[in-house]
């Protein structure tokens, strides 16, 4: 009676422990591999920048025409691979120049900070059938005004920041004083657009401010004066907005 009992038994043993082993994983088992993403190469990361600085002009653009946003795209992706490709074989050159005018705009000689200029318009002279070829492929998608907004995108908006605080700064501008200070800084805009850093757009832009205020002094504008009393009006005007701050409860006041 006892082997019959244990023969039935038996067969309901064999089959729990089956059943625990398909439910637990093989100890020796191997994960499969992760997939790590691909990566990018050096030209993709370049066509990755070319895109993203074209999305910021076409936003700033705002076209309504699906035409006119791809041809205004390609000129852009064109015009931001020709000018990598030119700063890579200039940049080195243009470091060293920079630095040289920089020390000569220090010396508040016009002499010095023109002939330092000199060698620096002589390289970006090597950039202009680009230059020029850019702007007539926009003019033919673009009107004047549209064009304007590029350069500005392409220049951080210096232009329009920079000709109104003129006008906060130097009261009484007549309208000829505004055209030349507005001419000098297309001029100013024009040759920054094809600089390579943040630093050199800022640095053609010093370079018209120069002449501005030296303008601007033959004119009889005291300019460092004006300065002086445009900044202290800043701090005024900020000091009467902040609001009062109460100590708060247990501070000694």
């Amino acid at each position: 009676m006892k082997r019959f009992c244990f023969a039935l038994f038996l067969p309901a043993v064999l089959t729990c422990f089956s059943h625990r082993a398909a439910a637990q994983p093989a100890s020796n088992s191997v994960a499969p591999p992760t997939a790590t993403a691909p990566v990018p190469t050096s030209e993709e990361k370049n066509q990755a920048g070319y895109e993203k600085h074209t999305r910021e002009v076409l936003n700033d653009l705002k076209l309504e025409d699906a035409a006119r946003i791809a041809k205004v795209h390609d000129i852009m992706v064109a015009q931001f691979a020709d000018w990598k490709a030119w700063h890579a074989k200039n940049d080195a050159q243009l470091k060293e120049l920079w630095a040289e005018y920089g020390k000569a705009r220090n010396t508040k000689n016009q002499t010095n900070i023109d002939n330092a200029m000199s060698p620096i318009d002589a390289v970006y002279a090597t950039f202009k059938p680009q230059h020029d070829a850019f702007k007539a492929k926009l003019a033919a998608v673009l009107n004047p005004e549209q064009i304007e907004t590029v350069e500005n995108t392409l220049t951080a908006g210096q232009l329009p920041r920079t000709y109104n605080a003129y006008g906060e700064i130097f009261h009484g501008l007549t309208e000829g004083q505004k055209a030349f200070i507005l001419k000098k800084l297309k001029t100013a805009r024009a040759e920054a657009i094809d600089a390579g850093t943040k630093d050199e757009k800022a640095a053609f832009f010093k370079k018209y401010k120069d002449q501005i205020e030296a303008y601007l002094t033959a004119q009889g504008y005291d300019v460092k004066q004006s300065y002086k009393d445009f900044v202290a009006k800043q701090k005024a005007k900020k000091a009467a907005t902040q609001p009062d701050v109460k100590p708060a409860a247990g501070d000694k006041e």
